[in-house]
């Protein structure tokens, strides 16, 4: 059995949708303030090494 359709589909790049871009550039300046805060700095440092 062989199903064959004819459709005129049109594919819509979503990563040029206004939405899409105002979402990712939210996205991305949350991601900024999260690194400048202090609580989230704290928790990324790298533990010093204690000289015995």
């Amino acid at each position: 059995m062989t199903m064959t359709t004819d459709t005129a589909a049109t594919v819509v790049d979503l990563r040029s949708h206004p939405a899409w871009r105002a979402a990712q550039r939210r996205a991305r300046e949350r991601d900024e303030a999260m690194r400048r805060h202090p609580s989230y700095q704290s928790r990324t440092d790298v533990p010093h090494l204690r000289s015995v």
